[in-house]
Parts: C-alpha cells; structure tokens; sequence
C-alpha cells in the first residue's frame, strides 16, 4: 500500500507541474477537482460541478481518512516526499494555530474574502511557485523544505486551510490507522510519522491529523498500526473528554472573530477608497475579472491564468503574492484568446464567449499628448498602426486622435509606444461594447 501511495504522489507532483508548465488539453480540466479552488466556487457560485467536487472529497475523506493530502494535492504530495528524510522523533500539533487560521478563513469569506486562501491555498502557493518569478520559487521550496525536515508535515495539521477542513471530517472517518493491543510500544511508529497523530502513551492515533501517509505500517517489527475499520469500534468506546478539540474551537472562535471584524474593516476601506480619486487606474485585470471587488473576493493567485497566457501580458502582482494583472510592457491582450478565463479554477474570472471577445472591454487608453513624440514635432504613429480596433487614428499633421468609445483596453497601443504617452486604464466594470447601459454580460 505504502508503494502504490509513493507512485500516486509522484504521478500528482508531475501532473500538478504538468498543469502550469504543459499545454496538453486534459490538463486543464484538473485544477477544477482541487479542494481549495472548489471550497470557492462552491461559496461564491454554487455550481453543480464544484458542489460535486467538494460532496465527492468530502466522502472520501469520511470514509478514508485524509487520503486527499498525500494523493490528490501536488503541494502534499510533494512533501510526503520531503517527509520521509525529516528528523525522527515525535512531531508537534499545534491545534491553537490551526483552529485560528480556518476560523479566521471562515469569518472573512462571510464578507467575500479570499486573503487566507490566496495566502496558505497549497494547490495556490504550488503553482505560484512554478509561475512567479524565479526568486519566489526558489525562496518558497527552500523553506517548505526547511520546515518539512525539521518539523514534518506542520504545514499539513496546522497551517493549511484544505487541511484543517478536511480535518475536521477525518476525525470521524470509517476507516484510519489503529494500534492494536498486541502493540509492544517501541516507539518506531511513533519516530517516524511525520505529523505527530500517533500517541503509543495512550494507544491512540488523532485521525484528524493522520494525511495517510502509511509510513508507519512499514516499520514495525511485530504487530503494529493497521488500517482498519473504525465506526463500531468508536461506538465501543467510552466517550472522554477532549483538551485538544476545545482549544481548537476555542481558537477557531477567536480567529472567526477576527476574520468578521478584518473582512469587515476592508470592506468598509474600500467603499471609501470609492469615493477617493483614483489611484489605482492603471490596474487592469484579466479578462472575466468584470469588477475589483469580486475578482479579489474569488482569486488565490495560483499563477494558472499567467502560466497559460499565450502573449505572456499576464503577471502576478507585487513580491508574486499580489492577483494577476496585465503588463503592456510584455505585450498585448490578443482580441481572439480567452484562455484565462477558461483555466481559472476558482471562477475568479468568469467565462467570455470566444466570438465576442472582440468587443470585451477590459480598459480605456489613457492619452498624454504632451509626452507623444508627434506633438513634439516629431514622426512615429505605432499605437495608430497596432490598435486592432481603429480606435486610435492619424491625423493630417501626424498626431494620433484617440476615440474613446471604440477602445477595448487591450493595450497594443500602450507595448509599442516609445515615450509613455499612451496608458490604459482598467474598466470599473468590464463588458461588451453592445452592454454598455447593461453592466456586464457574461
């Protein structure tokens, strides 16, 4: 079993880099069956699909145990690899810090908030790694691998918000690691686990803590830990009390609380910053982002969309944490591509219809005629050449005369301009060009 378990990981690492460095087709419909991008489609959309993605994990784990972090997720896949050259000796649970990260989880998104998830999402921070500039990769898997050798699987029991929620299901699974009464306890199984859920002072295994890695079944001499079936034997057992769990909803309260009082406190922020100039207008996001509010509400900066932009304009925002955003130093939106909106995992972005993206309004050019070299006497006209929409023409004397209401925000104008003059700026509401009193329609 432990074998089959290695071969499995291994095939989820490769798939998972597969998916953000490949092009094969069937790759991109594989980040639609990760918990984390699932939890959020489920609470912002409540698609059949990703109700069917979290019922179906959901069962798994209640039947099996945490079989999701060591089989399906490529960051806890690549770990339980990482794990197995950790330093021995009984690793530490911290419930106090888990309880606080998934109540703070759930308390921000009863204001649309994804900051936990775009922070600690482990399907989010893999491919960041794999899309963000190299320093940030390089940073992020010295230090996964730093704390996985010291301290084990911390980041599965105690730091992952996937892991918490699905902990909360194992600890009443069907089936999970037992110790025995034959157990000698000498200790091997306990040495090796790599996140501390066995306890051979009190016979005991913390199911919601075990990811399933099965380690422990391969070290015993004599007869050790199996992998049993556990309801009726929970029913036979004398119910007592639990210090572990009631520091964990303990903790969980106060993160809620704080969660509710930092989601509310942000969005009362950005109502105001509404009403203030804008400085923020040369932000423009992916097509499908259709607002600010909502794009950040839904994207964990997985990097997916980036990885998969043919014209590569995609890029992440500031020190690799911060949501995609377009660079029109790099290129320019192609007015025939909708792949971003297609790959998005968590809706972030919502779907475009192919045939109209080419009246999809994503921004404005922003013209400074004082920085143009034509109204400085001199001769260029490239963002008139490169505009695919017309909306930027000649006039007799060589300046460029912009209209407004033809531009798309696509950028061409802004790549190939040598001084700066042309800009763009994001939409407040992304739309077709027919929906112009209707908001958007997507």
């Amino acid at each position: 079993m432990r074998g089959l378990r290695l071969l499995l990981s291994a095939l989820t690492v490769v798939l998972g880099v597969a998916v953000f460095l490949g092009s094969a087709k069937f790759l991109e419909e594989l980040p639609m069956c990760q918990a984390g991008p699932a939890v959020l489609r489920l609470a912002f959309s409540f698609g059949l699909g990703a109700i069917s993605v979290v019922l179906t994990l959901a069962a798994i784990t209640l039947l099996f145990g945490r079989l999701f972090c060591s089989f399906m997720c490529p960051l806890g896949s690549l770990l339980s690899f990482i794990a197995l050259f950790s330093k021995k000796g009984r690793k530490k649970i911290y419930p106090i810090i888990g309880g606080s990260i998934l109540g703070f989880f759930i308390g921000a998104m009863v204001f649309g908030l994804a900051l936990v998830f775009r922070l600690l999402d482990p399907y989010s921070l893999f491919g960041r790694a794999l899309t963000a500039p190299l320093w940030f990769g390089v940073i992020f898997f010295a230090a996964i691998l730093v704390i996985t050798l010291l301290f084990g699987r911390l980041f599965c029991t105690s730091i992952c918000p996937v892991g918490l929620l699905l902990s909360r299901i194992a600890k009443i699974s069907a089936f999970g690691i037992t110790i025995p009464d034959e157990c000698v306890h000498c200790g091997k199984c306990e040495n090796v686990c790599p996140t501390g859920c066995i306890d051979q002072k009190k016979n005991e295994v913390k199911r919601a803590y075990c990811v399933m890695c099965l380690d422990c079944l391969t070290v015993c001499p004599r007869t050790g830990p199996t992998y049993s079936f556990l309801w009726k034997k929970r029913e036979e057992e004398e119910k007592a009390p639990d210090p572990e769990r009631r520091r964990f909803l303990v903790s969980m309260a106060v993160g809620a609380a704080a969660g509710l009082a930092g989601g509310g406190l942000f969005r009362f922020l950005a109502k105001k910053e509404l009403k203030a100039p804008e400085e923020k207008a040369l932000l423009v996001r992916p097509p499908g982002a259709v607002t600010e509010g909502s794009f950040l509400a839904k994207c964990t900066a997985c990097g997916l969309c980036v990885s998969k932009c043919p014209q590569k304009v995609l890029t992440l925002g500031p020190a690799g944490f911060g949501a995609p955003r377009l660079d029109f130093k790099r290129g320019a939106c192609s007015l025939d591509c909708v792949k971003c909106s297609l790959v998005c995992p968590t809706g972030a972005l919502r779907k475009i219809d192919p045939e109209r993206k080419k009246t999809f309004v994503i921004g404005k050019a922003v013209f400074t005629a004082k920085q143009c070299i034509a109204f400085q006497g001199g001769s260029c006209g490239k963002c008139a050449g490169a505009c695919p929409t017309a909306a930027i023409t000649l006039r007799a004397n060589g300046t460029p005369k912009l209209d407004a209401e033809a531009c798309l925000g696509c950028g061409a104008c802004s790549h190939v301009c040598p001084a700066g003059a042309m800009q763009i700026a994001g939409a407040p509401i992304q739309h077709y060009l027919e929906d112009l009193n209707q908001g958007v329609s997507l």
